[in-house]
Order: structure tokens, then C-alpha cells, then sequence
């Protein structure tokens, strides 16, 4: 017996850790790649800053004057304290600040020093052809330091009369930009182009050099295929993830280690790089692999419990003297263990809201798997007992009827977090059904100082994921409750229909038609504008560290767009919150008059 109890620990222990180690290394790669676009999407927001900067420094009448003119006067330098002021304002990434004639000659540069530099030819002919901003391909200005090429055409009456150059040092852009963000301890964010060759890194000495063909002669001894795969990924794809096992810049040791990569690509102008985010393999795999302990101790303390008390009562059916002194005993063991069950039932829902459920399903599918004995055997018990010898059936009638509610509960866990929540399953849905089934999940949880009042109207049909929706209420709730928690207040969620006129409405941004408006309204502490600005923003919160990850409301606004709906949310401090859903309505419920 005990070899069989360890075998099916230890089995269903790597089946659970195998298949939640998966989803949990999907999910991270997901990040990963968030983290990518975002830095693609701050280099895009960056040039175009500088861009329109540089469009404004050429309108500038002292330039204009001095082009315009055929001599320059030396006592005429108004113009040079212009670009002066223009650098010294952005210095912190520019390297320097030229001013051509149409004909490329160099009329004025700051910083003073530095090479004067020829400007091409193409260039020249583009930008008096096309009259518009021109951003060159990166180039290798210093050792191990990039730099890109912002030109501005100087335009008068139509006519490109001088040229503006800014010169970008990627070095510091990579500094201001991207160092930031840092993926786990080892992992870091970097650019290269599309031949190979490191733009930024987070190591100066690296930058400039052909990563692959580097690491193939600094490590002869290792197999590089895995490494030049990812780099065929990342070009012929443009984005994605991948594993693979390489050498961290920082690392001297004998071994590769294991990566997660996230790529995507950004193009501007004659640029085009592969944005890429890696971080260790194992500091995912390390606290999965801790849960896994843990869980498999919880099942074996539960299974050799439930062991004890079967042979108990087998043990009962032999000596009558015996059953009166092992049923007092199971009484309390069950009493016991059904304060277990509340204490573990409160632990896995506070995990589940805290971690989207990505635990739950494995766990609850387990303790079915050890329930579905206690249920058999207690029912055959139950069938070969004398009638007479009731005390003997009573006690194992409240196992069974222990053993059926714990089944009911793991079913309600399951019917919220089943597997394959990764999948939306839409449906047509009566949104007041949702709303019902979220409070009874929440109402556990509240303390007594806050009262909710539900005003529902359940006409509306709509099409959606249960699941998702249920966990859009359940983090609206929280949130609430947390708003409230000391004070304590009122939370009021209520539904009504409203009519958008017209084929599209700007105010909203949604289309014309019937709308079901789900409202969460709370007496909390409430928002001031300028947090309320950043609220759906990934990785934003305002709570304390440990009691949020600032993920919530970024993952219900993506949600909500997938049900091609609108989240409103409107807040003053020490008034609350108030947040309004709008979800399109596809049919109305009519209620019948029988």
C-alpha cells in the first residue's frame, strides 16, 4: 500500500508540474514579448519626438534669415546661438548639431570640435525631392558605439533652401530607454540589425561586434545550432519566442545555459532591428518546481490521513467495544479535517485571484481523483451494514455526505477556473447569471463593514466567455474591497440597457446600437487624474509591495476589447469609484406572462 501511495504521488506530482510549468512558461514568453513591442514602441515614440523637435527648429526665422541670405555677416550669429540653445537642451542623447547649404557645404556645427563630415549626395537629392524628414541607417560613428542621422529639410516658399542633421548616439538612447526594464536577474533587452551586428547591449564592448560569429570563436567546443535557428527566427519572422541554450555575456563558466528569447522587429526610416528580451530558463522553472513539493506534501499528509480513517472503521466491524471509542476519534479527526478543507478551500481561492487560476484546475482535478475512493468505499459500507447497527451507519453516512460536498465545491472550482482558460469560449449569455455566480465567490471574502446592493436587469443577451467576464467582476470586487477595507463602505453593482445613436459613437468609440452597461460603483478612497490616467497601463499599481502586481485592470481592458466592448471608469478621491462596462447586446430575454 504505501508503494502504491507513493507511486501515484509521484505521478500525478510530474503530470501537475509538466503541465502548469507549460502554461506558466507560455505565459512568461507572452511577457517577454509585451516587454519587446513596448521597447519598439518607445524607440518609435522617441525619433518622432526628435523629429518634430528638429521640424521646429528649421521653421526658425533666425535659420531661415541666414540661408536666405547669399553672405553671412560675421555680426549675423543669431543663428548659432539657436542650435546652441536646441543642443544643449537635448544633449543628453544628440551627439551633434549641423547646419548645410543645399549643395552640402557645413555652415555652422555644435558641439565646435568633431569631423566636419561630407553628406551624400542621395541624401541631399531625397530630401530636396521629397521635402521631408529623413532618417538614415545606423553607422558605427566611434568604437562599440552606434549613432543614426536625423535630416531635416529647411523648407521657404515651397523650397528646400538649407538642410538640419542631427546625429543620435544610440548608446545613450539604449541607456535612457531600454536598460530599464530588466527582465528577471540575468535577463536584460537588446538591438541588433538584421546582419547580425549588435546596435545596443547593455555591455558598451559588445556593441559593434556579429554576435553569433563572436560567441563561435570565443566557444569553439559548443554547439551553436540552437542560437543560429533563433537567428533565422528573428529574421525571416519578425516576431515570436523562442528556447534555446546560450552563453550570458557575464558568465566565464564551462556551460550553456538555458533562455527564454522574445523578438520583434522595428523598422523606422533605413532602420530595421530585431528588439530582443532573454531571461534564465530556470528562474521560472525554480518556483513551479517549489509549488510541486509543496502540493505533493499536502496530498500525502491528506492521503494517509484518509488511509487512517479507513482502517479505523474496518477495525469498528470486529469489536463493538472498539467502534465506540474509534467513533468518538473520527468524529474529531473529521472535525478536524473538514477546518482543514475550509482553511485550504480560503488559501486556493485567495491564489486563484491572485494568479488567475493557472494552479487551481490541476489541484482540484487531484483532490477529485482522491475523493472518488472515499465516495466508492463509503457507498459499499453503506449497502453492507445492517440496518439495525444504526450508529455504525450514521457515521459512515456523514463521511459520505462529507466526501459528496467536498466533490460539490471542487465542481464550483472548476466550473470557474476549468483547463483551457487560455481559450475564449463564446456563447450567448445572460449577464445577470454572471454577475450572481461572481458575488457568491466574493461574499466570503468581505467583512461586515461593507454592504452590496444589486440592481440587475437581466433582459439582455449577450455574446462572451463566462469565465472571462466572471474574472473581469471578481478583479472589479477586489479592487473595490480593497478601496474600502478600512472604512468600510458600499459596494453597488447594478446593469441597464443604453442606446448609442448613429453608425459610430467618438465619445465612446464604439458602433452605433443596443449596449448592456455593467456598473461597479464603490464608496471607496477613490482616484485622483493623474493615477487614473496610468490605471490600465501594464505593470502599474498603486498598491503597497506583495498586494498587487499591476496587472488587473490592463488584463479586464483586454478583455473587454475581445468582447468588442468599452470599460469606463470614473473616480474621486475620498468619493469612489465608479466603473461602467459596455457590452453589445444581440438579442433581449422576453419574459413570459405564465
Amino acid at each position: 500500500m504505501p508503494v502504491i501511495l507513493v507511486t501515484t504521488i509521484i505521478t500525478f506530482g510530474y503530470n501537475n508540474f509538466t503541465r502548469h510549468k507549460d502554461i506558466v512558461i507560455k505565459q512568461q514568453q507572452e511577457h517577454l514579448l509585451t516587454m519587446a513591442k513596448s521597447i519598439s514602441r518607445s524607440l518609435d515614440v522617441f525619433i518622432n519626438y526628435k523629429s518634430t523637435s528638429l521640424s521646429l527648429l528649421s521653421k526658425d526665422q533666425a535659420i531661415i534669415r541666414i540661408l536666405k541670405n547669399k553672405e553671412i555677416r560675421e555680426d549675423d550669429n543669431e543663428y548659432e546661438e539657436v542650435l546652441k540653445i536646441f543642443f544643449q537642451r537635448y544633449n543628453d542623447e544628440i551627439e551633434n548639431l549641423k547646419l548645410f547649404t543645399t549643395e552640402g557645404e557645413l555652415i555652422y556645427q555644435y558641439p565646435l570640435e568633431g569631423e566636419i563630415g561630407v553628406m551624400d549626395d542621395f541624401i541631399i537629392n531625397n530630401l530636396l525631392d521629397n521635402k521631408e524628414t529623413f532618417i538614415t541607417k545606423e553607422y558605427l560613428s566611434k568604437d562599440h558605439q552606434y549613432s543614426i542621422d536625423i535630416l531635416q529639410p529647411i523648407v521657404d516658399n515651397n523650397k528646400v533652401i538649407g538642410i538640419l542633421l542631427n546625429t543620435i548616439n544610440l548608446n545613450k538612447v539604449y541607456e535612457k530607454l531600454i536598460y530599464p526594464i530588466k527582465p528577471g536577474k540575468m535577463g536584460y533587452a537588446m538591438a541588433k540589425n538584421t546582419l547580425g551586428f549588435i546596435v545596443m547591449h547593455p555591455v558598451i564592448e559588445e556593441v559593434g561586434i556579429e554576435s553569433l560569429k563572436i560567441r563561435k570563436e570565443r566557444y569553439p567546443e559548443f554547439d551553436w545550432r540552437e542560437l543560429e535557428e533563433l537567428s533565422r527566427k528573428q529574421v525571416e519572422e519578425g516576431e515570436g519566442y523562442f528556447i534555446y541554450n546560450s552563453k550570458w555575456w557575464q558568465d566565464t563558466g564551462k556551460k550553456l545555459a538555458k533562455k527564454i528569447n522574445a523578438y520583434t522587429t522595428f523598422e523606422k526610416g533605413d532602420i530595421s532591428w530585431i528588439i530582443s528580451v532573454q531571461m534564465d530558463y530556470k528562474e521560472i522553472e525554480g518556483p513551479i518546481r517549489g509549488t510541486l513539493i509543496d502540493v505533493s506534501l499536502i496530498s500525502l499528509i491528506i492521503i494517509i490521513s484518509f488511509g487512517g480513517i479507513f482502517y479505523i472503521i474496518f477495525k469498528i466491524n470486529k469489536e463493538k467495544k472498539e467502534l465506540e471509542v474509534e467513533t468518538r476519534y473520527l468524529k474529531e479527526l473529521n472535525k478536524a479535517r473538514e477546518e482543514l478543507i475550509k482553511s485550504e478551500a480560503r488559501l486556493k481561492h485567495s491564489q486563484k485571484l491572485e494568479t488567475i487560476g493557472t494552479l487551481t484546475t490541476g489541484i482540484a482535478h487531484e483532490f477529485n481523483n482522491l475523493l472518488s475512493p472515499i465516495l466508492g468505499y463509503s457507498e459499499i459500507l453503506l449497502q453492507d451494514i445492517d440496518g439495525n447497527n444504526t450508529n455504525m451507519y450514521e457515521d459512515i453516512l456523514e463521511i459520505n455526505k462529507s466526501a459528496l460536498k467536498a466533490r460539490e465545491i471542487i465542481e464550483r472550482i472548476l466550473a470557474f477556473s476549468r483547463e483551457g482558460n487560455m481559450v475564449s469560449k463564446f456563447e450567448e449569455l445572460e449577464v445577470g447569471n454572471i454577475i450572481n455566480e461572481s458575488i457568491k465567490l466574493i461574499k466570503p471574502i468581505l467583512p461586515h463593514n461593507i454592504d452590496i446592493i444589486i440592481d440587475l436587469n437581466n433582459e439582455g443577451i449577450i455574446i462572451g466567455d463566462s469565465t472571462e467576464l466572471q474574472q473581469v467582476l471578481i478583479n472589479l470586487y477586489t479592487n473595490s474591497y480593497q478601496a474600502m477595507k478600512n472604512k468600510g463602505g458600499i459596494l453597488e453593482i447594478s446593469t441597464y440597457k443604453k442606446y448609442i445613436n448613429g453608425k459610430f459613437s467618438t465619445e465612446l468609440e464604439l458602433p452605433g446600437g443596443d449596449y448592456l452597461v455593467i456598473q461597479v460603483r464603490d464608496t471607496g478612497i477613490g482616484m485622483d487624474e493623474e493615477t487614473l490616467v496610468h490605471i490600465f497601463e501594464y505593470f502599474f499599481t498603486t498598491k503597497i509591495t506583495g498586494e498587487g502586481t499591476g496587472l488587473g485592470l490592463a488584463v479586464v481592458s483586454g478583455i473587454i476589447e475581445k468582447h468588442k466592448g468599452k470599460i469606463i471608469v470614473e473616480s474621486q478621491l475620498n468619493l469612489g469609484t465608479s466603473v461602467k462596462i459596455y457590452l453589445p447586446i444581440i438579442g433581449i430575454k422576453h419574459l413570459s406572462n405564465s
